[in-house]
């Protein structure tokens, strides 16, 4: 699972349960989508078979608001640096600060996936109490067994930092 998918995963989850009170932004670099006449990920694609349509005035690009008939919330995409990956402003006031990571080919890729986005939210993550920092990885029984593990560690605990693993179905497991 690209790091595009886990991003644009969580926040179709989010708008579907009815738990963000405000659209999601989803920042993506455009290395990840496309590079010269490459593409890597097709996101109007990827929307489009999950059932949201670009809803806003510009249909040559691939940033901007998309919606799935019957939610309020959109989904917007844009490519900004330093927001974080996914950004979701919940019901109950607290906002997700999610830094998503694809799993790094070869043995042991949970490591430096899971570092990596660990290290961007103790950098990058705004110090609100409201704000509740996310690692978000795709499943699988190393990113799991990091996740449980880590979760427990003080120092994560003491940065606030949860654990999200996204599943290829669409389900997410919050830890």
């Amino acid at each position: 699972m690209t790091e595009p998918e886990a991003s644009l995963r969580i926040a179709m989850k989010y708008v579907q349960s009815g738990e963000a009170c405000k659209n999601i932004i989803v920042s993506i670099d455009g290395a990840h989508i496309k590079t010269l006449n490459t593409v890597y990920f097709d996101i109007v694609d990827f929307m489009r078979e999950h059932g949201y349509l670009k809803c806003d005035d510009n249909q040559t690009r691939w940033q901007g608001e998309y919606q799935k008939r019957g939610f309020a919330t959109r989904i917007i995409i844009c490519s900004k640096s330093g927001i974080g990956d996914v950004t979701i402003a919940l019901n109950n006031g607290k906002t997700l600060y999610i830094e998503s990571k694809k799993i790094k080919s070869g043995s042991g890729g949970e490591y430096p996936a899971m570092r990596e986005a660990i290290g961007q939210l103790m950098t990058g993550c705004p110090d609100d109490v409201n704000t509740i920092p996310v690692v978000a990885v795709p499943f699988n029984s190393k990113s799991f067994e990091l996740s449980k593990k880590w979760s427990c560690n003080k120092r994560i605990q003491n940065a606030g930092i949860h654990f999200m693993l996204v599943y290829p179905n669409g389900n997410i497991e919050f830890i």
